[in-house]
């Protein structure tokens, strides 16, 4: 998977779309939606069938121009924040703390707490507070 998509956070919400319960499997399909959405990704990036091929028929080789991000897809911004930035960040963890999410994304929202406070939070991850807040209020 591409850098900001953790495989084994991405297969958490995976495993959560086997819950009987519509709220959970809809707040975990909005997170994943919302992981994809900012990482530029689509399905045909994801899935491989089991010959190493993509969904759409292409082969799913790696070469340098992908790893190196010249397609376009692995241009993540891993800058630091302004003060405005981080104080918007900070204002959407609040809010979107206080919308029915699952305990998986209530787990992302105590982490980016931690790294607001030891500097370690990052443009892409503002990206995605963003992205997540316009899933869960639309």
């Amino acid at each position: 998977m591409r850098t900001d998509l953790k495989r084994d956070d991405f297969i958490s919400l995976l495993e959560k779309m086997k819950s009987e319960g519509d709220d959970e499997i809809l707040a975990a399909v909005r997170d994943i939606n919302a992981k994809m959405t900012v990482a530029g990704v689509t399905w045909n990036d994801l899935l491989i069938s089991q010959e190493g091929e993509r969904a759409d028929g292409s082969e799913d080789e790696v070469g340098d121009d992908v790893e190196n991000g010249e397609d376009g897809i692995n241009d993540v911004d891993f800058s630091a924040l302004k003060d405005e930035e981080m104080q918007e960040a900070e204002a959407l963890i609040s809010t979107i703390g206080k919308l029915k999410i699952s305990e998986i994304t209530k787990q992302e929202l105590d982490e980016y707490k931690t790294d607001l406070k030891q500097g370690e939070f990052q443009t892409m991850d503002l990206r995605y507070l963003r992205a997540l807040k316009a899933r869960l209020t639309d």
